[in-house]
């Protein structure tokens, strides 16, 4: 019988080991094309970002102008009180201003900030003086889109308001810091300033000595403004606040109450000494005027009497009919009536001291 051919060894194993290469290939091929497409399958397709693309429109033209008047929502937030000063009539504060209204023009660009020169903004200003300064930079004239057109401007400012309150109390008194908020330009058919009490809020630590800060209220309407002779839109914002009087009763009543006791002594003094009676008097008018005169400067210079200078005046008065019982005493004393000066030193022990409780009451009251 004939022998079959016979592979050689070694081109045998070569062929082994390539078939074994081949189908290794091969079904790494096949694995990384099953994580391929397993990848594929959990990969989403990433959130286009939005575009902010503003529609064309007349900045200086406000929404629906041939429509109602706008509605411009008003907040007014306090983060803090630094000073308040009687003598220029000022308050010195830290304050954010929120204004909100409904522009249709800009419907569908919820989420997006434009430059305040890009939109139409009301046109709004402090009526009182002022001398602000804006501190939001990071936010500087940017305005908020929100859901259905409703925009949002939001400003921070620092620096001093005039607030023209009344101090004929002082110091005993408490205050109302009044705040308005208007446009000079638009009147209420074209603009309504209504309050936003979400966006109306006091900071809850103030850095304001001698004061209590009592509460703040938003109100609005619509007012006549004698320096346009039109009526406008105004939104005012009414801080309360009470003074702390006690420093003044320590720094101011208690000294000078006590100089007024001092000219009594004159009553005690022997009707033959009326010379060291007018002397000591005479000592007293001139403790006071001095005392007087170093504190003008705590005090708020006034076309009118406050509570603070009423005291002071009654004051005066008491010190000066002391050095007059004096001179009186020393009258009585040379004509020979020495006890009828006596008498009336005694008698003066009384009613002076019920003549300051008497004037000083009714001036505190």
């Amino acid at each position: 019988m004939g022998r079959g051919v016979e592979m050689p060894a070694p081109m045998f194993h070569h062929a082994l080991a390539a078939g074994r290469g081949i189908t290794r290939c091969l079904a790494l091929f096949l694995l990384v094309l099953s994580a391929s497409a397993q990848a594929q399958e959990q990969v989403q397709e990433p959130p286009q970002a939005r575009v902010c693309e503003l529609p064309a429109l007349q900045t200086n033209e406000r929404p629906l102008a041939d429509g109602p008047a706008t509605e411009v929502q008003v907040g007014w937030g306090v983060i803090d009180i630094l000073d308040i000063d009687d003598i220029n009539q000022q308050i010195e504060g830290d304050f954010i201003v929120t204004l909100s209204w409904v522009d249709p023009r800009l419907e569908g660009l919820e989420g997006c900030r434009f430059q305040r020169s890009r939109v139409w903004v009301p046109e709004v200003t402090l009526f009182n003086s002022f001398a602000l300064t804006a501190r939001r930079t990071n936010l500087l004239d940017q305005v908020a889109v929100g859901p259905g057109g409703q925009l949002i401007y939001q400003q921070r400012y620092r620096g001093h308001i005039s607030t023209y309150h009344p101090l004929q109390d002082f110091p005993f008194d408490a205050q109302t810091f009044a705040f308005r908020v208007g446009s000079v330009e638009s009147g209420p058919d074209q603009m309504v300033l209504v309050p936003m009490p979400e966006r109306t809020f006091l900071g809850r630590r103030l850095n304001i000595e001698g004061w209590r800060i009592t509460g703040l209220e938003t109100t609005a309407a619509i007012e006549p403004i004698p320096a346009l002779n039109e009526n406008r839109s105004l939104f005012t914002a009414r801080l309360g606040a009470e003074r702390v009087a006690t420093y003044y009763v320590f720094k101011i009543m208690l000294p000078m109450l006590l100089i007024v006791v001092m000219s009594w002594a004159v009553f005690w003094v022997p009707a033959h000494r009326y010379e060291f009676q007018i002397g000591l008097g005479a000592t007293s008018m001139l403790t006071l005027i001095a005392f007087q005169l170093s504190m003008s400067t705590y005090l708020p210079r006034l076309g009118y009497f406050t509570t603070a200078d009423q005291l002071i005046a009654w004051a005066t008065v008491l010190v000066f009919l002391a050095i007059f019982n004096a001179v009186a005493t020393g009258v009585l004393v040379n004509s020979g009536r020495e006890a009828v000066a006596a008498r009336l030193d005694r008698l003066c022990r009384w009613i002076f001291p019920l003549l300051l409780v008497i004037g000083w009451s009714v001036a505190m009251l």
